[in-house]
Protein backbone atom coordinates (compact mmCIF):
# COMPACT_ATOMS: atom_id res chain seq x y z
CA UNK A 1 0.00 0.00 0.00
CA UNK A 2 1.33 3.68 -0.72
CA UNK A 3 2.49 5.00 2.67
CA UNK A 4 1.37 8.18 1.65
CA UNK A 5 -2.27 6.70 1.60
CA UNK A 6 -4.21 6.29 4.66
CA UNK A 7 -5.92 3.50 5.15
CA UNK A 8 -8.99 5.11 6.67
CA UNK A 9 -10.20 8.60 6.44
CA UNK A 10 -12.55 10.33 9.36
CA UNK A 11 -14.93 12.62 7.78
CA UNK A 12 -16.37 15.22 11.01
CA UNK A 13 -19.10 17.44 9.19
CA UNK A 14 -20.21 20.54 11.17
CA UNK A 15 -22.52 23.77 11.40
CA UNK A 16 -22.37 25.80 14.33
CA UNK A 17 -20.80 23.07 16.22
CA UNK A 18 -18.52 25.01 18.51
CA UNK A 19 -19.95 23.60 21.49
CA UNK A 20 -19.37 19.73 21.05
CA UNK A 21 -16.29 19.98 17.77
CA UNK A 22 -13.34 20.30 20.67
CA UNK A 23 -14.20 17.64 22.66
CA UNK A 24 -15.17 15.42 19.29
CA UNK A 25 -11.14 16.04 17.86
CA UNK A 26 -9.85 15.49 21.03
CA UNK A 27 -11.49 12.25 21.54
CA UNK A 28 -9.95 11.39 17.75
CA UNK A 29 -6.65 12.38 19.14
CA UNK A 30 -6.20 9.79 21.79
CA UNK A 31 -7.63 7.44 19.47
CA UNK A 32 -5.03 3.80 18.94
CA UNK A 33 -5.42 3.88 15.78
CA UNK A 34 -2.46 5.34 13.51
CA UNK A 35 -1.99 6.81 10.52
CA UNK A 36 -5.89 7.83 9.21
CA UNK A 37 -6.64 11.08 8.21
CA UNK A 38 -9.51 13.67 9.65
CA UNK A 39 -11.02 15.98 7.54
CA UNK A 40 -13.43 18.76 8.71
CA UNK A 41 -15.72 20.27 6.68
CA UNK A 42 -17.39 23.06 8.02
CA UNK A 43 -20.60 23.37 6.00
CA UNK A 44 -20.85 27.61 6.41
CA UNK A 45 -20.76 27.79 10.17
CA UNK A 46 -21.10 31.18 11.32
CA UNK A 47 -19.98 30.45 15.09
CA UNK A 48 -16.39 30.13 15.25
CA UNK A 49 -16.33 25.83 14.19
CA UNK A 50 -13.46 26.56 11.57
CA UNK A 51 -11.61 28.36 14.02
CA UNK A 52 -11.50 25.10 16.62
CA UNK A 53 -10.31 22.69 13.67
CA UNK A 54 -7.60 24.68 12.83
CA UNK A 55 -6.54 24.29 16.36
CA UNK A 56 -5.86 19.98 15.46
CA UNK A 57 -4.40 17.89 13.00
CA UNK A 58 -7.12 17.96 10.77
CA UNK A 59 -7.52 18.88 6.93
CA UNK A 60 -9.87 21.34 6.85
CA UNK A 61 -12.70 21.96 4.09
CA UNK A 62 -14.94 24.91 4.08
CA UNK A 63 -18.10 25.34 2.13
CA UNK A 64 -19.15 29.17 1.46
CA UNK A 65 -22.80 27.80 2.65
CA UNK A 66 -24.62 25.66 4.89
CA UNK A 67 -25.60 22.84 1.94
CA UNK A 68 -26.60 20.10 4.86
CA UNK A 69 -24.91 17.01 5.97
CA UNK A 70 -24.80 15.10 2.53
CA UNK A 71 -23.08 17.59 0.64
CA UNK A 72 -20.51 17.97 3.72
CA UNK A 73 -19.67 14.55 3.79
CA UNK A 74 -19.46 13.86 -0.18
CA UNK A 75 -17.13 16.90 0.11
CA UNK A 76 -15.13 15.28 2.77
CA UNK A 77 -14.72 12.41 0.47
CA UNK A 78 -13.67 14.09 -2.19
CA UNK A 79 -10.74 15.18 -0.98
CA UNK A 80 -9.83 11.68 0.98
CA UNK A 81 -8.44 8.59 -1.39
CA UNK A 82 -8.92 6.42 1.80
CA UNK A 83 -10.26 3.03 1.32
CA UNK A 84 -12.29 3.29 4.27
CA UNK A 85 -14.17 6.21 5.30
CA UNK A 86 -15.37 6.62 8.60
CA UNK A 87 -18.53 9.20 9.22
CA UNK A 88 -18.21 11.41 12.68
CA UNK A 89 -20.85 13.60 13.76
CA UNK A 90 -19.10 17.09 15.88
CA UNK A 91 -21.51 15.91 18.62
CA UNK A 92 -19.63 12.29 19.50
CA UNK A 93 -16.96 11.85 21.47
CA UNK A 94 -15.25 8.16 20.33
CA UNK A 95 -13.15 6.13 22.70
CA UNK A 96 -9.53 5.79 21.97
CA UNK A 97 -10.01 2.02 20.42
CA UNK A 98 -13.04 2.48 18.84
CA UNK A 99 -11.39 3.52 15.34
CA UNK A 100 -9.16 0.63 15.54
CA UNK A 101 -11.58 -1.43 16.65
CA UNK A 102 -13.96 -0.42 13.64
CA UNK A 103 -11.25 -0.66 10.89
CA UNK A 104 -10.19 -4.65 12.44
CA UNK A 105 -13.89 -5.49 11.90
CA UNK A 106 -13.67 -4.05 7.92
CA UNK A 107 -10.99 -6.48 7.98
CA UNK A 108 -12.14 -9.61 9.21
CA UNK A 109 -15.50 -9.12 7.25
CA UNK A 110 -14.70 -8.77 3.71
CA UNK A 111 -18.36 -9.91 3.18
CA UNK A 112 -19.90 -6.54 4.88
CA UNK A 113 -19.52 -2.83 3.13
CA UNK A 114 -20.14 -1.08 5.66
CA UNK A 115 -20.95 -0.83 9.75
CA UNK A 116 -22.37 1.26 12.36
CA UNK A 117 -21.59 1.73 15.81
CA UNK A 118 -23.90 2.25 19.22
CA UNK A 119 -24.27 4.97 21.82
CA UNK A 120 -23.29 4.59 25.08
CA UNK A 121 -25.52 4.23 27.63
CA UNK A 122 -24.34 7.60 29.59
CA UNK A 123 -24.69 11.01 27.84
CA UNK A 124 -22.30 14.50 28.39
CA UNK A 125 -25.45 16.89 29.35
CA UNK A 126 -27.08 15.26 32.26
CA UNK A 127 -30.66 16.94 31.76
CA UNK A 128 -33.61 14.68 31.83
CA UNK A 129 -34.42 15.32 27.77
CA UNK A 130 -30.56 14.46 27.01
CA UNK A 131 -30.35 11.77 29.05
CA UNK A 132 -33.70 10.48 27.63
CA UNK A 133 -32.77 10.46 24.01
CA UNK A 134 -29.41 9.11 24.38
CA UNK A 135 -31.10 6.12 26.51
CA UNK A 136 -33.68 5.54 23.21
CA UNK A 137 -31.01 5.33 20.90
CA UNK A 138 -28.77 3.07 23.37
CA UNK A 139 -31.30 0.77 23.61
CA UNK A 140 -32.35 0.92 19.74
CA UNK A 141 -29.04 -0.25 18.97
CA UNK A 142 -28.30 -2.65 21.42
CA UNK A 143 -31.97 -4.34 20.54
CA UNK A 144 -31.86 -3.87 16.62
CA UNK A 145 -30.64 -6.67 14.46
CA UNK A 146 -27.08 -7.05 13.51
CA UNK A 147 -27.95 -7.36 9.75
CA UNK A 148 -29.22 -4.16 9.59
CA UNK A 149 -30.37 -2.29 6.42
CA UNK A 150 -29.90 1.16 7.41
CA UNK A 151 -26.49 3.51 7.93
CA UNK A 152 -25.43 5.51 10.08
CA UNK A 153 -23.94 8.51 9.81
CA UNK A 154 -23.33 9.86 13.03
CA UNK A 155 -20.25 7.09 13.21
CA UNK A 156 -20.80 4.36 10.14
CA UNK A 157 -17.81 2.91 7.73
CA UNK A 158 -18.01 1.90 4.34
CA UNK A 159 -15.71 0.93 1.60
CA UNK A 160 -14.75 3.72 -0.51
CA UNK A 161 -16.28 1.76 -3.38
CA UNK A 162 -18.98 0.59 -1.76
CA UNK A 163 -19.56 4.34 -1.33
CA UNK A 164 -19.02 5.31 -4.86
CA UNK A 165 -21.40 2.42 -5.86
CA UNK A 166 -24.61 4.02 -4.90
CA UNK A 167 -23.30 7.47 -5.50
CA UNK A 168 -22.82 8.66 -2.02
CA UNK A 169 -25.81 10.99 -0.10
CA UNK A 170 -28.13 12.24 -1.53
CA UNK A 171 -27.27 15.85 -1.31
CA UNK A 172 -31.41 16.75 -1.94
CA UNK A 173 -31.71 14.95 1.57
CA UNK A 174 -31.78 17.25 4.92
CA UNK A 175 -32.79 14.65 7.01
CA UNK A 176 -31.82 10.90 7.17
CA UNK A 177 -29.61 10.85 4.50
CA UNK A 178 -28.00 8.15 6.27
CA UNK A 179 -30.85 5.81 6.47
CA UNK A 180 -31.17 6.77 2.79
CA UNK A 181 -28.05 5.81 2.05
CA UNK A 182 -27.85 2.58 3.87
CA UNK A 183 -31.34 1.66 1.86
CA UNK A 184 -29.59 2.08 -0.88
CA UNK A 185 -26.58 -0.10 -0.36
CA UNK A 186 -29.14 -2.94 1.10
CA UNK A 187 -30.85 -2.40 -2.33
CA UNK A 188 -27.52 -2.88 -4.09
CA UNK A 189 -26.90 -5.87 -2.58
CA UNK A 190 -24.51 -4.72 -0.07
CA UNK A 191 -23.73 -5.85 3.46
CA UNK A 192 -23.99 -3.75 6.33
CA UNK A 193 -23.46 -4.92 10.17
CA UNK A 194 -24.34 -3.07 13.42
CA UNK A 195 -21.42 -3.35 15.87
CA UNK A 196 -23.01 -3.14 18.81
CA UNK A 197 -20.06 -3.40 21.05
CA UNK A 198 -18.14 -0.52 19.46
CA UNK A 199 -20.00 2.29 21.32
CA UNK A 200 -19.67 6.46 21.11
CA UNK A 201 -20.70 9.14 23.60
CA UNK A 202 -23.18 11.57 22.01
CA UNK A 203 -22.72 14.96 23.65
CA UNK A 204 -25.66 16.71 22.08
CA UNK A 205 -28.51 18.34 24.17
CA UNK A 206 -31.79 18.24 23.76
CA UNK A 207 -35.10 20.13 25.02
CA UNK A 208 -38.22 19.40 25.14
CA UNK A 209 -38.96 21.46 22.10
CA UNK A 210 -35.95 19.96 20.03
CA UNK A 211 -36.92 16.58 21.12
CA UNK A 212 -40.40 16.91 19.81
CA UNK A 213 -38.98 18.92 16.33
CA UNK A 214 -36.79 16.21 15.96
CA UNK A 215 -39.09 13.04 16.77
CA UNK A 216 -41.65 14.37 14.37
CA UNK A 217 -39.78 16.57 11.57
CA UNK A 218 -36.17 14.87 11.57
CA UNK A 219 -37.29 11.23 12.25
CA UNK A 220 -41.03 10.12 11.84
CA UNK A 221 -41.78 11.91 8.65
CA UNK A 222 -38.63 11.16 6.65
CA UNK A 223 -38.44 7.36 7.65
CA UNK A 224 -41.91 6.90 6.52
CA UNK A 225 -41.41 8.40 3.31
CA UNK A 226 -38.42 6.01 2.79
CA UNK A 227 -40.12 3.01 3.71
CA UNK A 228 -42.58 4.06 1.26
CA UNK A 229 -39.91 5.05 -1.22
CA UNK A 230 -37.70 1.99 -1.13
CA UNK A 231 -40.57 -0.61 0.05
CA UNK A 232 -38.57 -1.55 3.08
CA UNK A 233 -40.70 -2.54 6.10
CA UNK A 234 -38.44 -3.90 8.59
CA UNK A 235 -39.28 -5.40 12.03
CA UNK A 236 -36.29 -3.54 13.68
CA UNK A 237 -34.85 -0.49 15.17
CA UNK A 238 -37.50 2.23 15.03
CA UNK A 239 -39.44 0.23 12.90
CA UNK A 240 -39.91 -2.81 15.53
CA UNK A 241 -43.36 -4.13 15.77
CA UNK A 242 -43.22 -3.85 19.31
CA UNK A 243 -42.55 0.64 18.72
CA UNK A 244 -45.28 0.38 16.32
CA UNK A 245 -47.72 -1.03 18.94
CA UNK A 246 -47.02 1.30 21.64
CA UNK A 247 -47.58 4.48 18.94
CA UNK A 248 -51.02 2.92 18.50
CA UNK A 249 -51.74 2.89 21.88
CA UNK A 250 -50.33 6.17 22.86
CA UNK A 251 -52.99 7.22 20.54
CA UNK A 252 -55.31 5.18 21.52
CA UNK A 253 -54.84 6.24 24.93
CA UNK A 254 -54.84 10.14 24.10
CA UNK A 255 -58.48 9.43 22.86
CA UNK A 256 -60.01 7.50 25.60
CA UNK A 257 -59.18 10.92 27.60
CA UNK A 258 -61.02 12.86 25.18
CA UNK A 259 -63.80 10.47 24.64
CA UNK A 260 -64.22 8.79 28.33
CA UNK A 261 -63.57 11.40 31.10
CA UNK A 262 -64.20 8.79 33.59
CA UNK A 263 -60.78 7.76 32.19
CA UNK A 264 -61.66 3.61 32.46
CA UNK A 265 -60.43 2.90 29.41
CA UNK A 266 -57.47 5.01 29.52
CA UNK A 267 -56.23 3.42 32.64
CA UNK A 268 -55.99 -0.46 30.55
CA UNK A 269 -54.54 1.79 27.92
CA UNK A 270 -51.95 3.55 30.08
CA UNK A 271 -50.95 0.14 31.92
CA UNK A 272 -50.45 -1.72 28.14
CA UNK A 273 -48.10 1.34 27.24
CA UNK A 274 -46.14 0.91 30.16
CA UNK A 275 -46.25 -3.13 29.34
CA UNK A 276 -45.00 -2.58 25.43
CA UNK A 277 -41.90 -0.44 27.07
CA UNK A 278 -41.42 -1.85 30.08
CA UNK A 279 -37.60 -3.24 29.25
CA UNK A 280 -36.99 0.25 28.09
CA UNK A 281 -38.57 1.65 31.35
CA UNK A 282 -36.38 -0.73 33.67
CA UNK A 283 -33.37 0.10 31.83
CA UNK A 284 -33.91 3.88 32.91
CA UNK A 285 -34.69 2.67 36.05
CA UNK A 286 -31.18 0.58 36.30
CA UNK A 287 -29.56 3.79 34.96
CA UNK A 288 -30.89 6.95 36.43
CA UNK A 289 -33.65 5.98 39.26
CA UNK A 290 -37.40 5.78 39.46
CA UNK A 291 -38.19 9.63 38.95
CA UNK A 292 -36.09 9.55 36.12
CA UNK A 293 -38.21 6.50 35.26
CA UNK A 294 -41.25 8.36 35.17
CA UNK A 295 -40.16 10.87 33.24
CA UNK A 296 -39.29 8.77 30.84
CA UNK A 297 -42.74 7.13 30.51
CA UNK A 298 -44.25 10.44 29.81
CA UNK A 299 -41.66 11.29 27.27
CA UNK A 300 -42.67 7.68 25.76
CA UNK A 301 -45.52 8.57 24.95
CA UNK A 302 -45.05 12.49 23.55
CA UNK A 303 -42.64 10.65 21.29
CA UNK A 304 -45.32 8.20 20.59
CA UNK A 305 -47.92 10.76 20.10
CA UNK A 306 -44.93 12.69 17.66
CA UNK A 307 -44.11 9.55 15.91
CA UNK A 308 -47.77 9.09 15.16
CA UNK A 309 -47.82 12.33 13.66
CA UNK A 310 -44.86 12.63 11.90
CA UNK A 311 -45.89 9.16 10.34
CA UNK A 312 -49.26 10.74 9.06
CA UNK A 313 -47.53 13.98 7.64
CA UNK A 314 -45.10 11.14 5.52
CA UNK A 315 -47.28 9.36 4.04
CA UNK A 316 -49.50 12.83 3.12
CA UNK A 317 -46.31 14.05 1.62
CA UNK A 318 -45.91 10.81 -0.42
CA UNK A 319 -49.17 11.21 -1.70
CA UNK A 320 -48.52 14.55 -2.70
CA UNK A 321 -45.72 14.01 -4.37
CA UNK A 322 -47.58 10.73 -6.35
CA UNK A 323 -49.99 13.76 -7.52
CA UNK A 324 -48.00 15.77 -8.62
CA UNK A 325 -45.89 13.10 -10.81
CA UNK A 326 -48.86 11.97 -11.99
CA UNK A 327 -50.33 15.51 -12.88
CA UNK A 328 -46.71 15.71 -14.37
CA UNK A 329 -47.25 12.75 -17.00
CA UNK A 330 -50.46 13.76 -17.46
CA UNK A 331 -49.24 17.32 -19.23
CA UNK A 332 -46.58 15.59 -20.95
CA UNK A 333 -49.47 13.85 -22.72
CA UNK A 334 -51.76 16.48 -22.98
CA UNK A 335 -48.44 18.30 -24.87
CA UNK A 336 -47.29 15.58 -26.94
CA UNK A 337 -51.25 14.63 -28.15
Amino acid sequence: MNTHQPELAVIVPVFNGAGTLAGCLDSLSASTLRGFETIVVDDGSSDGSAEIARRFPVRLVSLEQNRGASAARNAGVAVSNAPLLFFLDADIVVPPGLLEGAAAAMRGRPEYSALFCSYTKETVPHDVYSRYKNLVHHWTHQNGSAEAATFCGGFGLIRREAFQDVGGFDTGRRFLEDIDLGYRLHRAGHRIWLAKHLQATHAKAYTLRSLWRSEVFGRALPWTRLMIEYRIFRNDLNTRVSSVLGVLTACALAVSVVVDPRLRVAGVLALLFLWLNRRFLGLCVREYGFFFAICSAGLCWLSSIGSALGACLGVGAWLRDLCSIGAGKLLALARDA
